[in-house]
């Protein structure tokens, strides 16, 4: 049966197929053309492995509908029966059963081709067309951007307790998730403006990579405050600098200027920032950014191509370079793989690796090794000595993961409330009684470990398997978890830690296995950003609650301490907040009765502080008696856990006190 799928011809062919039978539509005008096209829809999708029914059931309805509106408005020159408007007869009946069939059958090649067909092969078949290369590159981006926003919305809702078992119900919830998805319609259009003009080839600026700001203020918006204020910084060619400063001091933002994302993509400045001795307001982003290049701390927002393969040939001079840097960073076997089917950490590699074969003069790397795990960091690092040792580039790093890239360091520079206000000699700054580290929230501290003994089992996996789009991701998870237990998810990038864990809280169901859970599970996604659903911060902490229909005063206390511990204010938008503080609502959000909290990375863009904080919490949830599951990859989050679960290649692969 294989045989007769799309799949098996080249992405040209294959669209040229149904567009010749697009095209062909129009002139069957018998039954037995429609009845034939119709039995060629039926073989090409049933050849399909990846079948989707709930699509293809729309066909035969489509189909129905239109051979009834055609036999009930027959013509009435040919007789028949006649009422008010409607005619039935023979003539009709024909017409609508042709018309019927051949809609059926050439909506089943259309989905065939959906089926068949990932997005970046849509690309490739349609490569070809020269002059709209960027517009198809574009439209087929924002189609995997937006499907991913309406992946994770689908999930929260899911999680948040909305019920999708009913045609009116899946109505009913298509309002809010509306609703969230268009405020992200502009935030995605900015990263995607970024991510292309950051992917333009073409020479870089003439010099070495030097950044000169004078006196420069930064601000998102003519009625915001300043988010930094009369800066003033020299970065000399080849230097290895280290930013730091607490949550919110402004680091990103700094970051941002220096590599011309303010103001060509969002916020406004004023002063005077030069590359190369060149202003960078006057300067082409495409340009700047193949001089100075900044690395987002969402590594979304910094990729544009659809594939492994194509991401990567964007930015490296050839093929041979571009696989070298991927097998480098550990991700060379994912060549083909589509981007939005990456996890957060192999999404962290591909930018780092693509940034590493860029040939830009300067780095402005904005937590890049947050999300990786061990070996991750230890391979980024590793490539870090190489490019140095082969181009005197410069970087500045802003990450709490200092302790890795401290021997490499050759000064710091200190943000606080909107100012630089110093900078220190690395050895003053590191170790020097731990002042500076203490004064940025960067000192590491020792968490206290809630003593709880734990209870009954209130969740487990048995026996899970997950396929997503033909990729297989979980083979036969077992876990469970008790009622007060602390349990570490750890394993490599894209091991299923996630896919594990969101099976557990009913957001994606097993191919097979079963999953059992003993009141309700939250979870608080890696990136928080894709889980909010309201456009302030009451709205966002009241929507849960009244999904599970509390009482208004019910609703008003939880909104109140929700506020209180996350200190918003009441009409802050979440789009707009610091990642931190984005991550601190969506938890304060979930919070509902929940017997089960699942955090995934919870301590990702968070300073000691915001870590205690977190902490904190687990300890208050544990001694509610309920359970805390952490995915991470901080040695010292997964210190405090009863028992550390690893998973590799979507099996449990060991498990510890």
């Amino acid at each position: 049966m294989k045989r007769f799928s799309l799949a098996a011809l080249a992405p040209v062919p294959r669209l040229a197929v149904v567009f010749a039978v697009g095209v062909f539509f129009v002139f069957i005008n018998n039954l037995p053309g429609a009845v034939l096209l119709l039995g060629l829809g039926l073989l090409l999708f049933l050849a399909n492995e990846n079948r989707n029914w709930v699509l293809a059931a729309s066909a035969p309805f489509s189909g129905f509908m239109l051979a009834l509106y055609n036999t009930i408005l027959s013509p009435p020159s040919a007789g028949g029966w006649h009422w008010a408007v409607f005619t039935v007869n023979q003539v009709g009946l024909e017409r609508g059963l042709v018309v019927g069939l051949r809609l059926v059958g050439q909506m089943l090649i259309g989905f065939a081709w959906l089926s068949a067909t990932s997005v970046p092969e849509m690309y490739a078949g349609l490569a070809w067309i020269k002059p709209a290369q960027e517009w198809v590159l574009g439209m087929l981006r924002g189609i995997q951007i937006m499907r991913r926003e309406f992946v994770a919305l689908t999930q929260s809702l899911i999680m948040r307790g909305l019920k999708w078992d009913s045609p009116m119900a899946n109505i009913r919830n298509l309002v809010p998730l509306t609703q969230a998805i268009i405020p992200r319609i502009i935030d995605n259009s900015q990263k995607g403006a970024f991510a292309s003009q950051s992917h333009v080839r073409g020479a870089a600026l003439a010099g070495r990579g030097g950044i000169v700001m004078e006196d420069v203020h930064v601000r998102y918006g003519r009625k915001l405050p300043d988010v930094l204020e009369g800066i003033n910084l020299d970065f000399q060619p080849g230097e290895f600098t280290y930013l730091a400063g607490k949550s919110a001091a402004g680091k990103t933002t700094l970051l941002r200027a220096m590599g011309g994302v303010v103001s060509w993509i969002m916020g406004e400045f004023r002063g005077r920032i030069l590359v190369n001795e060149r202003l960078t307001h006057k300067t082409p982003l495409a340009i700047l950014c193949r001089t100075a290049r900044y690395i987002a701390p969402d590594p979304f927002a910094s990729i544009h191509g659809l594939s492994v393969g194509q991401e990567i040939m964007f930015l490296a001079p050839d093929e041979h370079q571009a696989r070298k840097s991927l097998e480098i960073m550990g991700i060379g076997h994912l060549w083909e793989r589509e981007t939005t089917k990456l996890s957060g950490g192999q999404q962290v590699r591909l930018v780092l690796a693509g940034a590493l074969v860029s040939g830009a003069q300067t780095f402005l790397l904005d937590s890049p090794m947050q999300e990786l795990d061990p070996e991750g960091r230890a391979a980024f690092l590793d490539a870090l000595r190489l490019l140095r040792s082969k181009n005197e580039c410069g970087l500045l790093v802003a990450d709490p993961f200092w302790r890795e890239l401290e021997e490499h360091i050759g000064r710091v520079l200190v943000l606080e409330d909107r100012h630089l206000i110093a900078e220190v000699a690395p050895n003053e700054f590191f170790n020097g009684g731990g002042k500076w580290l203490e004064r940025c929230n960067l000192k590491q501290q020792k968490l206290a470990r809630t003593p709880v003994t734990p209870g009954n089992v209130i969740a487990c996996l048995e026996g899970v398997h997950v396929s997503l789009e033909n990729t297989v991701i979980l083979r036969g998870v077992d876990f469970s978890i008790r009622e007060g237990e602390l349990v570490a998810i750890m394993g490599p990038n894209g091991s299923g830690k996630t896919t594990a864990m969101l099976a557990l809280a009913g957001a994606i169901r097993p191919t097979r296995g079963q999953v059992l859970t003993k009141g309700s599970v939250g979870y608080i996604f890696q990136n928080a950003a894709l889980q909010t659903l309201a456009m302030t911060s009451a709205e966002e902490l009241s929507f849960g609650p009244r999904i599970l229909k509390w009482t208004p005063p019910e609703i008003e206390r939880f909104v109140e301490e929700g506020l209180d511990w996350t200190s918003l204010a009441i009409d802050d938008c979440p789009i707009d907040l610091h990642p931190a503080d984005l991550r601190m609502l969506a938890i304060a959000a979930c919070n509902t009765n929940i017997s089960l909290l699942v955090l995934d990375e919870p301590t990702v863009g968070l300073d000691t502080a915001g870590i205690s904080k977190i902490n904190a919490l687990i300890g208050t949830l544990r001694a509610q008696g309920k359970a805390v599951v952490v995915i991470t990859h901080d040695q010292e989050i997964a210190a405090q856990a009863d028992r550390i679960v690893t998973i590799n290649d979507g099996k449990v692969f060991a498990e510890r006190a």
